[in-house]
């Protein structure tokens, strides 16, 4: 699973990349954005910018990976 994400003030974005988690079931619908934790986003976020994601600079879109806790 993998999420932009943007300040709301400047143009470039950070995809935060998880790891895979288990797959649906029997075609079952993949999570729907009110299903992710904001507290998740928020430490995913928090990670990004601590890897050196500039959100208020200019630049091409930066790829983050991270854990399954958003680290």
């Amino acid at each position: 699973m993998a999420i932009a994400v943007r300040h709301k003030e400047a143009q470039r974005e950070a995809v935060v990349e998880f790891p895979p988690g288990p797959q649906p079931r029997y075609g079952a619908p993949q999570l729907k954005p009110s299903q992710i934790a904001p507290e998740l986003v928020a430490k995913a976020i928090t990670s990004a910018i601590a890897a050196g994601w500039e959100p208020l600079s200019r630049g091409k879109t930066v790829a983050i990976v991270v854990d399954a806790t958003g680290a």
